[in-house]
């Protein structure tokens, strides 16, 4: 009996692992984001310059926060989802 209780115990702490790697993601996929914002600013002016390196770079950087975003929240739901069937009834 004491073994069952340490295997649900170390899938308890695996999901919420999972969570917290998700919120993780979640987290630095918005901070890219905010952070792209910021460099927007600078897209017309190096267009006009006849540079379109602030455009690749912004356009790299949100696809990455959106995909690290989305990574995220499938992460924290896959979580969410091996709690709830660990929960008692």
């Amino acid at each position: 009996m004491p073994q069952i209780a340490e295997d649900d115990i170390q899938r308890e702490v695996e999901a919420l692992e999972e969570q917290r790697q998700g919120s993780v993601y979640v987290t630095v996929g918005k901070v890219l984001l905010w952070m792209d914002l910021i460099l927007i600013c600078f897209v017309f002016v190096g267009l006009r310059a006849g540079s379109d390196l602030f455009l690749w770079w912004v356009l790299g950087e949100g696809a990455l926060g959106f995909i690290l975003i989305g990574i995220g929240f499938h992460k924290r739901e896959d979580g969410r989802k091996k709690l709830a069937e660990l929960a008692p009834r």
